[in-house]
């Protein structure tokens, strides 16, 4: 074992190299090299921090783990085992880090599916459940949004439909119209139309069909009048024109557009602030 002696003779020797380390570390110190260094070190650092902040770990806080238990109990009716946490938290952390991974990919700003539904949940957010409305306010809101509730005007017609349009139009036209009948091919809603709206022919035939089902002399054959499913001679039946809706009729339409109305206005006052929130390049 040293002496008392050689462990003093020893400390002096260090406290004598002291005073040699000061002047390197001054010369280290002002090195234009060693400052670039620093600056590296302190912007790394400075990034981890960002990150760490930006993207915090995942953790399986203990209120978590006692939701999901909770929840697992009440969905099984009886008491978690060990093997039961485990797995509870090896899927929430498997989960969290998909999810984590779907935000990192920008899932949220490219699937068309998922920009819906977080859409559609913050609106829910923001708007609530809109308060259920009374007798008199939607007698109102039906008063001031009449055109709403207007019937569309409604067409009966029977039609003979041709996959191609026929070299002999004009003759079987003229067949029609002198009361014969002429063959067509077989048409998937059939041959007669009664009573139906604008929109629902237009869906089928295509808007040029409307049109000219609008000007046809009623009990006269036209045609053919084309499609995109192929060719139509047609002859128009009794147009019921538009007329209003009886508020007892369409009540449950005016509830639901009421409700739609005024979570829309919520949200309009919303968008206002969030706007100044985040940038919006018009």
């Amino acid at each position: 074992m040293a002496s008392r002696a050689d462990r003093l003779s020893k400390a002096a020797g260090k406290a004598r190299a002291f005073p040699r380390l000061f002047p390197l570390l001054g010369r280290v110190a002002r090195d234009p090299l060693f400052a670039f260094l620093l600056a590296g070190a302190g912007l790394f650092g400075g990034y981890q921090l960002i990150q760490r902040l930006e993207k915090p770990p995942v953790v399986y806080t203990p209120e978590i783990e006692q939701a999901q238990v909770a929840d697992l109990e009440a969905l099984t009716g009886r008491s978690v085992s060990a093997a039961d946490r485990a797995k509870l938290k090896a899927d929430y952390i498997a989960e969290e880090l998909l999810f984590r991974e779907a935000i990192d990919r920008d899932m949220h700003l490219t699937d068309s599916e998922t920009r819906k539904r977080l859409v559609d949940k913050v609106r829910y957010l923001i708007a609530g459940a809109p308060p259920e409305p009374t007798e008199e306010q939607l007698i109102d809101y039906y008063a001031t949004h009449l055109p709403l509730y207007r019937a569309e005007p409604r067409t009966s017609f029977t039609q003979i439909f041709r996959q191609q349009k026929p070299a002999d139009a004009g003759l079987l036209l003229a067949r029609l119209n002198a009361g014969e009948t002429i063959e067509g091919d077989d048409f998937w809603l059939g041959r007669d139309y009664p009573r139906y709206g604008d929109s629902m022919v237009r869906g089928i035939f295509g808007q040029p069909f409307v049109d000219r089902l609008k000007v046809a002399p009623q009990g006269e054959w036209i045609g053919p009048i084309a499609s995109p499913r192929g060719w139509h001679f047609v002859r128009r039946g009794e147009r019921v024109a538009s007329a209003m809706i009886p508020f007892p009729a369409i009540r449950d339409q005016v509830r639901q557009d009421y409700m739609i109305a005024h979570s829309n206005a919520a949200i309009g006052k919303a968008l206002a602030g969030l706007r100044e929130k985040f940038d919006v390049e018009e």
